[in-house]
């Protein structure tokens, strides 16, 4: 352990914290500054979910951690705790940040494992009160995020230990489990039942059901299953070498380069003489999903449903399906790293979790439409044949009381009363119909990367944050290179 410790004080541990404006600052001392941050306590503030959202908009991160404490402090679940380990490490407190990532990691672990099939399959219930397992993207990203919240302590021992646990064990779990389960179309067979029993009284209300099919989102193909995690394989790739251990060098750097285009050969194997300083950039901040919502006939036209035996009132029917959608955005557009009197590069793309957010929603929108058109067809029909069987027996009651203009009067505002509750009770039914967003909210855009060979010694620079609202941001950074050891900073804007 002296050994290790001796070899991460060469290290440099950047400061990670909301972005320097665009204007030069003034040199700091970035160690000193990343102590002063991470023993800032953050208090619970009361939860304000409109606050929250403006806060979140505003990307003070400070005070959505300290609602986010508020909301959470009798139960956390893994959702929660993705995003208070992301907002302790974005405020600087990565003691805290590692301990709430290591939560999330058992969370997600005995979730996945445990209950994978019953959680994709189910279709009864609505998605949202599923258990959360995480996003597919997500299930491997807390043990890199807390890799880093390690290594920015000064335990590059448990900070490699976290890859290991991914690479070792979580990613062949991951993939057997998940990636499986969720390319297959298997339906829970007594909802499979219901939904067969339930089209057949659509036809004979004369309900053409083949168009909500139609309507489907595409299915989802092997090349939306996330099967590798570039940002994990860099930082095992550069963390192992500066912990002395060479014997994965050749498998982690076959598999970036089949990942990434243009990743640097100098960084699987340092020149004789010389040390490297590796850059890692976390810019942006992560796409949200929303609902996507599909009415049939359309969201301003019914179908219509005589009422038993009696054309008299015809119920308007209609129907609501959801499932998750994400357009795929991008806000960064550029991060170039310089050195100074070294020179600069334009950063590489590691991993996109923009991308990654894209494709777990493919993963799961087909599956979550079909899902949502069995729940709401059964609930749909099951509250039609009670409505229609009520209101037929209370239009027989009513025209059995014909002759008694006091009773008949009577039974005719129940009637009336009853046919327009029905209607009531029908729409209602689309209210508890919701696609399932839930995701990691803080996790960052892009990850890039830019990596200079040089001789040992003391550098400065900065990286350079550019944003499709025209925005430019800069961080400085400095560092202590050592012969034949990579140097890894680790810098972030996320906004």
């Amino acid at each position: 352990m002296k050994k290790i410790a001796k070899i991460f004080l060469c290290l440099l541990i950047c400061i990670l914290s909301s972005c320097a404006s665009s204007k030069i600052e003034k040199k700091e001392n970035l160690q000193t500054v990343e102590t002063a941050n991470s023993n800032k306590k953050i208090k619970p503030i009361k939860y304000d979910e409109k606050k929250y959202q403006q806060a979140y908009q505003n990307r003070d991160y400070e005070t959505c951690l300290g609602m986010l404490l508020n909301k959470t402090k009798k139960n956390a679940d893994i959702r929660d705790n993705l995003d208070l380990g992301m907002l302790y490490f974005l405020t600087g407190d990565y003691a805290q940040a590692s301990a709430i990532f290591e939560k999330a990691d058992a969370q997600m672990y005995d979730s996945i494992t445990k209950s994978v099939t019953r959680t994709i399959a189910k279709t009864v219930g609505n998605e949202n009160a599923k258990e959360y397992t995480g996003n597919v993207y997500e299930y491997l990203l807390v043990n890199t995020m807390n890799s880093l919240c390690y290594y920015l302590q000064g335990d590059l021992n448990s900070a490699v230990n976290q890859l290991t646990k991914l690479s070792d064990l979580k990613l062949p779990e991951y993939r057997r489990l998940y990636g499986e389960v969720i390319i297959s179309d298997e339906m829970d067979p007594s909802a499979k039942e219901e939904y067969k029993s339930s089209l057949k009284s659509l036809k004979s209300y004369s309900i053409d059901s083949s168009v909500f099919s139609s309507a489907a989102p595409k299915k989802p193909t092997e090349k939306d299953v996330y099967k590798e995690s570039a940002l994990a394989r860099y930082l095992s790739l550069i963390l192992r070498q500066a912990d002395g251990d060479k014997s994965q060098i050749d498998s982690d750097f076959m598999v970036l380069k089949s990942l990434i285009k243009d990743l640097d050969s100098d960084d699987a194997k340092i020149p004789r003489g010389q040390g490297r300083i590796n850059v890692l950039a976390l810019g942006g901040l992560i796409g949200k999903q929303i609902e996507k919502e599909l009415y049939f006939p359309s969201k301003s036209t019914f179908f219509y449903v005589p009422t038993g035996n009696s054309s008299y009132r015809l119920l308007p029917v209609q129907f609501k399906f959801v499932y998750p959608f994400y357009e795929k955005k991008s806000t960064v557009t550029g991060i170039d790293v310089i050195v100074n009197e070294i020179g600069s590069k334009k950063a590489v793309l590691i991993e996109n979790f923009n991308t990654n957010l894209e494709k777990s929603v493919a993963l799961r929108a087909s599956k979550e439409y079909s899902a949502s058109m069995i729940r709401s067809i059964s609930k749909k029909v099951s509250a039609l044949v009670a409505g229609i069987a009520s209101i037929h027996a209370s239009y027989i009651g009513m025209q059995k009381l014909a002759r008694s203009k006091v009773a008949y009067t009577l039974a005719y505002a129940s009637f009336v009363g009853l046919c327009e509750s029905t209607k009531v009770g029908l729409s209602a039914i689309d209210l508890t119909e919701t696609a399932d967003i839930r995701q990691g909210d803080f996790f960052p855009e892009t990850v890039n990367a830019a990596g200079f060979t040089v001789p040992a010694g003391h550098y400065t620079g900065k990286v350079v944050y550019r944003f499709s609202d025209g925005t430019v941001s800069e961080k400085k950074f400095e560092t202590d290179v050592k012969e034949g050891k990579p140097s890894l900073v680790v810098s972030s804007c996320i906004k």
